[in-house]
Protein backbone atom coordinates (compact mmCIF):
# COMPACT_ATOMS: atom_id res chain seq x y z
CA UNK A 1 0.00 0.00 0.00
CA UNK A 2 1.09 3.59 -0.41
CA UNK A 3 0.53 7.12 0.86
CA UNK A 4 -1.35 9.72 -1.19
CA UNK A 5 -0.25 13.31 -0.63
CA UNK A 6 -2.34 15.31 -3.10
CA UNK A 7 -5.02 16.27 -0.56
CA UNK A 8 -2.31 17.13 1.96
CA UNK A 9 -0.64 19.42 -0.58
CA UNK A 10 -3.97 21.20 -1.10
CA UNK A 11 -4.42 21.52 2.65
CA UNK A 12 -0.95 22.99 3.20
CA UNK A 13 -1.08 25.50 0.33
CA UNK A 14 -4.60 26.94 0.29
CA UNK A 15 -5.34 30.26 2.04
CA UNK A 16 -8.28 30.53 4.43
CA UNK A 17 -10.64 32.09 1.89
CA UNK A 18 -10.27 29.05 -0.40
CA UNK A 19 -11.30 26.49 2.27
CA UNK A 20 -14.88 25.32 2.73
CA UNK A 21 -16.51 23.37 5.53
CA UNK A 22 -19.31 21.72 3.54
CA UNK A 23 -20.24 20.69 0.02
CA UNK A 24 -23.15 23.19 -0.16
CA UNK A 25 -20.74 26.00 0.81
CA UNK A 26 -18.25 24.87 -1.84
CA UNK A 27 -21.00 24.66 -4.45
CA UNK A 28 -22.34 28.13 -3.60
CA UNK A 29 -18.86 29.60 -3.95
CA UNK A 30 -18.16 28.19 -7.40
CA UNK A 31 -21.73 28.84 -8.52
CA UNK A 32 -21.32 32.51 -7.67
CA UNK A 33 -18.38 32.65 -10.09
CA UNK A 34 -20.49 31.06 -12.81
CA UNK A 35 -23.46 33.37 -12.22
CA UNK A 36 -21.17 36.38 -12.57
CA UNK A 37 -19.47 35.00 -15.68
CA UNK A 38 -19.67 36.12 -19.25
CA UNK A 39 -17.90 34.62 -22.25
CA UNK A 40 -16.76 36.50 -25.34
CA UNK A 41 -15.25 35.12 -28.51
CA UNK A 42 -13.07 37.68 -30.28
CA UNK A 43 -10.20 37.54 -32.78
CA UNK A 44 -6.81 37.51 -31.08
CA UNK A 45 -5.62 40.16 -33.52
CA UNK A 46 -7.98 42.69 -31.88
CA UNK A 47 -6.59 42.20 -28.38
CA UNK A 48 -4.07 44.58 -26.94
CA UNK A 49 -2.88 45.58 -23.49
CA UNK A 50 -3.18 49.02 -21.95
CA UNK A 51 -1.60 50.61 -18.88
CA UNK A 52 -3.97 52.36 -16.52
CA UNK A 53 -3.33 53.53 -12.96
CA UNK A 54 -0.22 51.36 -12.76
CA UNK A 55 -2.03 48.19 -13.84
CA UNK A 56 -2.13 46.20 -17.09
CA UNK A 57 -5.60 46.16 -18.64
CA UNK A 58 -7.06 44.25 -21.60
CA UNK A 59 -8.69 45.94 -24.57
CA UNK A 60 -10.59 44.37 -27.46
CA UNK A 61 -12.29 45.36 -30.68
CA UNK A 62 -15.15 47.18 -28.90
CA UNK A 63 -12.59 49.23 -26.95
CA UNK A 64 -13.98 47.74 -23.74
CA UNK A 65 -11.34 47.67 -21.03
CA UNK A 66 -11.13 44.84 -18.50
CA UNK A 67 -8.94 44.13 -15.52
CA UNK A 68 -6.86 40.95 -15.60
CA UNK A 69 -6.55 38.32 -12.91
CA UNK A 70 -3.03 37.03 -12.34
CA UNK A 71 -3.95 33.86 -14.22
CA UNK A 72 -5.41 35.72 -17.22
CA UNK A 73 -2.32 37.95 -17.29
CA UNK A 74 -0.14 34.82 -17.43
CA UNK A 75 -2.23 33.40 -20.29
CA UNK A 76 -1.99 36.68 -22.23
CA UNK A 77 1.78 36.69 -21.69
CA UNK A 78 2.00 33.11 -22.98
CA UNK A 79 0.12 34.18 -26.09
CA UNK A 80 2.61 37.01 -26.56
CA UNK A 81 5.51 34.60 -26.10
CA UNK A 82 6.76 36.35 -22.98
CA UNK A 83 7.41 35.04 -19.44
CA UNK A 84 4.48 36.23 -17.34
CA UNK A 85 6.40 35.98 -14.06
CA UNK A 86 9.00 38.41 -15.42
CA UNK A 87 6.51 40.84 -16.98
CA UNK A 88 4.70 41.05 -13.66
CA UNK A 89 7.83 42.61 -12.13
CA UNK A 90 7.99 45.39 -14.73
CA UNK A 91 6.26 48.79 -14.62
CA UNK A 92 2.84 48.53 -16.30
CA UNK A 93 3.86 50.76 -19.22
CA UNK A 94 6.86 48.58 -20.05
CA UNK A 95 4.94 45.33 -19.58
CA UNK A 96 2.25 46.61 -21.96
CA UNK A 97 4.84 47.41 -24.63
CA UNK A 98 6.25 43.88 -24.38
CA UNK A 99 2.81 42.29 -24.50
CA UNK A 100 1.59 44.28 -27.49
CA UNK A 101 4.80 43.70 -29.40
CA UNK A 102 4.52 39.94 -28.81
CA UNK A 103 0.82 39.86 -29.72
CA UNK A 104 1.49 41.76 -32.95
CA UNK A 105 4.31 39.42 -33.95
CA UNK A 106 2.14 36.37 -33.19
CA UNK A 107 -0.59 37.73 -35.47
CA UNK A 108 1.91 38.53 -38.21
CA UNK A 109 3.22 34.96 -38.06
CA UNK A 110 -0.10 33.58 -39.28
CA UNK A 111 -2.33 33.39 -36.21
CA UNK A 112 -4.38 36.43 -37.16
CA UNK A 113 -7.51 34.39 -37.88
CA UNK A 114 -7.51 32.54 -34.53
CA UNK A 115 -10.13 33.49 -31.99
CA UNK A 116 -9.74 34.06 -28.27
CA UNK A 117 -12.26 32.71 -25.79
CA UNK A 118 -12.35 35.16 -22.88
CA UNK A 119 -14.06 34.38 -19.58
CA UNK A 120 -15.16 37.56 -17.81
CA UNK A 121 -16.37 38.27 -14.31
CA UNK A 122 -19.12 40.89 -14.64
CA UNK A 123 -18.84 42.18 -11.09
CA UNK A 124 -18.35 45.77 -9.98
CA UNK A 125 -15.46 45.95 -12.41
CA UNK A 126 -15.17 43.90 -15.60
CA UNK A 127 -12.39 41.36 -15.07
CA UNK A 128 -10.95 38.81 -17.49
CA UNK A 129 -10.48 35.53 -15.59
CA UNK A 130 -9.19 33.43 -18.50
CA UNK A 131 -7.93 33.90 -22.06
CA UNK A 132 -7.85 30.67 -24.06
CA UNK A 133 -8.14 29.70 -27.70
CA UNK A 134 -11.50 28.75 -29.16
CA UNK A 135 -10.41 25.11 -29.02
CA UNK A 136 -10.86 25.17 -25.25
CA UNK A 137 -13.92 23.37 -23.88
CA UNK A 138 -15.00 24.69 -20.51
CA UNK A 139 -16.15 22.38 -17.72
CA UNK A 140 -17.80 24.54 -15.09
CA UNK A 141 -16.75 23.92 -11.50
CA UNK A 142 -20.37 24.30 -10.39
CA UNK A 143 -21.37 21.38 -12.65
CA UNK A 144 -18.80 19.22 -10.90
CA UNK A 145 -19.91 20.26 -7.41
CA UNK A 146 -23.59 19.76 -8.24
CA UNK A 147 -22.81 16.14 -9.08
CA UNK A 148 -20.89 15.77 -5.83
CA UNK A 149 -23.94 17.02 -3.95
CA UNK A 150 -26.08 14.33 -5.59
CA UNK A 151 -23.52 11.63 -4.79
CA UNK A 152 -23.37 12.77 -1.16
CA UNK A 153 -27.16 12.88 -0.83
CA UNK A 154 -27.26 9.17 0.12
CA UNK A 155 -25.69 10.03 3.47
CA UNK A 156 -22.72 7.70 3.06
CA UNK A 157 -20.30 9.95 1.18
CA UNK A 158 -19.05 12.99 3.01
CA UNK A 159 -16.11 15.41 3.00
CA UNK A 160 -12.84 14.13 4.41
CA UNK A 161 -12.42 13.96 8.20
CA UNK A 162 -11.54 17.33 9.73
CA UNK A 163 -7.88 18.23 9.42
CA UNK A 164 -5.85 19.86 12.20
CA UNK A 165 -7.42 23.23 11.41
CA UNK A 166 -10.95 21.86 10.99
CA UNK A 167 -10.97 22.03 7.17
CA UNK A 168 -12.68 19.17 5.33
CA UNK A 169 -10.75 18.75 2.05
CA UNK A 170 -12.94 21.15 0.04
CA UNK A 171 -11.22 23.99 -1.81
CA UNK A 172 -11.97 26.51 -4.56
CA UNK A 173 -10.51 29.70 -5.98
CA UNK A 174 -11.15 31.80 -9.06
CA UNK A 175 -8.90 29.30 -10.87
CA UNK A 176 -9.87 25.81 -9.72
CA UNK A 177 -11.65 23.47 -7.29
CA UNK A 178 -10.68 20.33 -5.39
CA UNK A 179 -12.77 17.96 -3.28
CA UNK A 180 -11.81 14.98 -1.12
CA UNK A 181 -14.72 12.69 -0.21
CA UNK A 182 -14.79 9.49 1.84
CA UNK A 183 -17.23 6.70 2.67
CA UNK A 184 -16.40 5.95 6.29
CA UNK A 185 -19.71 4.27 7.17
CA UNK A 186 -19.25 1.23 4.93
CA UNK A 187 -15.73 0.40 6.03
CA UNK A 188 -14.34 -3.00 5.09
CA UNK A 189 -12.79 -4.24 8.31
CA UNK A 190 -13.68 -7.76 9.36
CA UNK A 191 -12.72 -9.95 6.42
CA UNK A 192 -9.32 -8.44 5.59
CA UNK A 193 -6.12 -9.21 7.52
CA UNK A 194 -4.06 -6.27 8.61
CA UNK A 195 -6.88 -3.79 9.28
CA UNK A 196 -9.82 -2.21 7.54
CA UNK A 197 -10.23 -0.17 4.40
CA UNK A 198 -12.55 2.66 3.42
CA UNK A 199 -13.30 4.14 0.03
CA UNK A 200 -12.34 7.63 -0.98
CA UNK A 201 -11.84 9.83 -4.02
CA UNK A 202 -10.39 13.15 -5.13
CA UNK A 203 -12.04 15.32 -7.79
CA UNK A 204 -10.46 18.40 -9.32
CA UNK A 205 -11.18 20.83 -12.14
CA UNK A 206 -10.37 24.25 -13.49
CA UNK A 207 -12.76 26.34 -15.57
CA UNK A 208 -10.00 28.76 -16.62
CA UNK A 209 -7.54 26.30 -18.16
CA UNK A 210 -5.27 25.84 -15.13
CA UNK A 211 -5.85 22.08 -14.82
CA UNK A 212 -7.58 19.14 -16.46
CA UNK A 213 -10.74 17.59 -15.04
CA UNK A 214 -9.78 14.51 -13.06
CA UNK A 215 -10.87 11.87 -10.57
CA UNK A 216 -8.72 9.61 -8.41
CA UNK A 217 -10.48 6.75 -6.59
CA UNK A 218 -8.87 4.52 -3.98
CA UNK A 219 -9.26 2.36 -0.92
CA UNK A 220 -7.37 3.48 2.18
CA UNK A 221 -6.61 2.63 5.82
CA UNK A 222 -6.86 6.07 7.42
CA UNK A 223 -6.50 9.82 6.91
CA UNK A 224 -4.30 11.82 9.25
CA UNK A 225 -4.70 15.39 10.46
CA UNK A 226 -2.89 16.94 7.50
CA UNK A 227 -4.97 14.90 5.03
CA UNK A 228 -2.26 12.48 4.02
CA UNK A 229 -4.01 9.29 2.94
CA UNK A 230 -2.26 6.24 4.40
CA UNK A 231 -2.45 2.66 3.23
CA UNK A 232 -3.98 3.52 -0.15
CA UNK A 233 -4.79 0.64 -2.50
CA UNK A 234 -6.57 0.10 -5.83
CA UNK A 235 -5.69 3.62 -6.93
CA UNK A 236 -7.30 4.60 -10.22
CA UNK A 237 -6.86 8.00 -11.83
CA UNK A 238 -8.60 9.38 -14.89
CA UNK A 239 -8.17 12.81 -16.51
CA UNK A 240 -9.90 14.68 -19.32
CA UNK A 241 -8.30 17.67 -21.01
CA UNK A 242 -10.49 20.65 -21.84
CA UNK A 243 -10.63 20.07 -25.58
CA UNK A 244 -13.20 18.82 -28.07
CA UNK A 245 -16.16 17.19 -26.34
CA UNK A 246 -14.54 17.40 -22.90
CA UNK A 247 -17.68 18.51 -21.11
CA UNK A 248 -19.78 15.68 -22.57
CA UNK A 249 -17.07 13.08 -21.90
CA UNK A 250 -16.57 14.32 -18.35
CA UNK A 251 -20.24 14.19 -17.43
CA UNK A 252 -21.29 11.07 -19.30
CA UNK A 253 -18.06 9.15 -18.80
CA UNK A 254 -16.14 9.96 -15.65
CA UNK A 255 -19.21 11.11 -13.74
CA UNK A 256 -20.96 7.85 -14.51
CA UNK A 257 -17.92 5.86 -13.38
CA UNK A 258 -17.68 7.90 -10.20
CA UNK A 259 -21.33 7.35 -9.38
CA UNK A 260 -20.91 3.64 -10.07
CA UNK A 261 -17.94 3.58 -7.72
CA UNK A 262 -19.75 5.63 -5.08
CA UNK A 263 -22.83 3.40 -5.09
CA UNK A 264 -20.99 0.07 -5.24
CA UNK A 265 -21.49 -2.36 -2.40
CA UNK A 266 -18.67 -2.80 0.11
CA UNK A 267 -19.13 -6.55 -0.28
CA UNK A 268 -18.03 -6.22 -3.91
CA UNK A 269 -14.74 -4.70 -2.76
CA UNK A 270 -14.28 -7.44 -0.18
CA UNK A 271 -14.85 -10.13 -2.81
CA UNK A 272 -12.36 -8.56 -5.23
CA UNK A 273 -9.66 -8.09 -2.63
CA UNK A 274 -10.16 -11.55 -1.17
CA UNK A 275 -9.78 -13.05 -4.65
CA UNK A 276 -6.65 -10.98 -5.34
CA UNK A 277 -5.12 -11.89 -1.98
CA UNK A 278 -5.47 -15.61 -2.67
CA UNK A 279 -4.78 -15.75 -6.42
CA UNK A 280 -1.18 -16.87 -7.00
CA UNK A 281 0.43 -15.71 -10.21
CA UNK A 282 3.04 -18.47 -9.94
CA UNK A 283 4.71 -20.93 -7.60
CA UNK A 284 8.00 -19.04 -7.36
CA UNK A 285 9.53 -15.68 -8.24
CA UNK A 286 10.42 -16.55 -11.84
CA UNK A 287 6.95 -17.93 -12.52
CA UNK A 288 5.35 -14.81 -11.05
CA UNK A 289 7.51 -12.50 -13.17
CA UNK A 290 6.75 -14.53 -16.30
CA UNK A 291 3.02 -14.33 -15.58
CA UNK A 292 3.10 -10.56 -15.01
CA UNK A 293 5.21 -9.85 -18.07
CA UNK A 294 3.02 -12.18 -20.17
CA UNK A 295 0.05 -9.90 -19.56
CA UNK A 296 1.59 -7.55 -22.15
CA UNK A 297 0.18 -4.51 -20.38
CA UNK A 298 1.53 -1.12 -21.42
CA UNK A 299 3.92 0.15 -18.77
CA UNK A 300 4.88 -3.25 -17.36
CA UNK A 301 8.52 -4.07 -18.03
CA UNK A 302 10.51 -7.00 -16.69
CA UNK A 303 12.38 -4.53 -14.49
CA UNK A 304 9.14 -3.16 -13.05
CA UNK A 305 7.77 -6.65 -12.42
CA UNK A 306 10.92 -7.65 -10.55
CA UNK A 307 10.98 -4.45 -8.50
CA UNK A 308 7.30 -4.98 -7.63
CA UNK A 309 8.01 -8.52 -6.47
CA UNK A 310 10.91 -7.29 -4.33
CA UNK A 311 8.70 -4.63 -2.74
CA UNK A 312 5.99 -7.23 -2.10
CA UNK A 313 8.51 -9.47 -0.31
CA UNK A 314 9.75 -6.55 1.80
CA UNK A 315 6.20 -5.78 2.89
CA UNK A 316 4.85 -9.30 3.18
CA UNK A 317 3.45 -8.37 6.60
CA UNK A 318 1.13 -6.00 4.75
CA UNK A 319 0.42 -7.88 1.53
CA UNK A 320 0.76 -11.49 2.62
CA UNK A 321 2.09 -13.96 0.06
CA UNK A 322 4.26 -11.97 -2.41
CA UNK A 323 3.27 -14.35 -5.22
CA UNK A 324 -0.34 -13.12 -5.28
CA UNK A 325 -1.95 -10.57 -7.58
CA UNK A 326 -2.71 -8.40 -4.53
CA UNK A 327 0.94 -8.27 -3.46
CA UNK A 328 2.36 -7.57 -6.92
CA UNK A 329 -0.23 -4.85 -7.60
CA UNK A 330 0.57 -3.34 -4.22
CA UNK A 331 4.28 -3.33 -5.00
CA UNK A 332 3.61 -1.61 -8.32
CA UNK A 333 1.45 1.04 -6.68
CA UNK A 334 4.15 1.80 -4.13
CA UNK A 335 6.73 2.21 -6.87
CA UNK A 336 4.47 4.44 -8.94
CA UNK A 337 4.04 6.92 -6.10
CA UNK A 338 7.81 7.42 -6.00
CA UNK A 339 7.90 8.70 -9.59
CA UNK A 340 7.98 12.48 -10.16
CA UNK A 341 6.05 12.37 -13.45
CA UNK A 342 2.25 12.19 -13.08
CA UNK A 343 1.67 10.44 -16.42
CA UNK A 344 4.16 7.71 -15.46
CA UNK A 345 2.42 7.24 -12.10
CA UNK A 346 -0.96 6.92 -13.78
CA UNK A 347 0.39 4.39 -16.31
CA UNK A 348 1.80 2.13 -13.58
CA UNK A 349 -1.31 2.46 -11.40
CA UNK A 350 -3.40 1.33 -14.37
CA UNK A 351 -1.00 -1.55 -14.95
CA UNK A 352 -1.42 -2.56 -11.30
CA UNK A 353 -5.15 -2.59 -11.85
CA UNK A 354 -4.69 -5.00 -14.75
CA UNK A 355 -2.68 -7.30 -12.52
CA UNK A 356 -5.45 -7.22 -9.92
CA UNK A 357 -8.04 -7.99 -12.58
CA UNK A 358 -6.37 -11.31 -13.35
CA UNK A 359 -7.82 -12.63 -10.08
CA UNK A 360 -11.47 -11.98 -10.98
Amino acid sequence: MTTLTRASNEWSSRPADQRFASLPALHDAVLSHRNAAGVARVPFRTLHAQARDGAVMLNGRTDTTAHLTNWAFTQLAQRAGAPGSYLATLPATLAVQCLNDGLAKRAADGDAAEDALILFDKGETLTARAITTDRYTRIWNSDVTSRLLRIASDGHWQPAPAAFDGSRGLYASDQDMFAFLVDSDRRIFESLPGGGLSRGFFVWNSEVGAAAFGICTFLYEYVCGNHRVWGAKEISELRIRHTGTADERAYRGLTAELRKYAEASASDDVARITAARTFKLGDDKDAVLDAVFALKVAGITRKLAEASYTRAVEHSDRYGDPRTAWAIAGGMTELSQELPNASERVAIDRAAGKVMAVAF
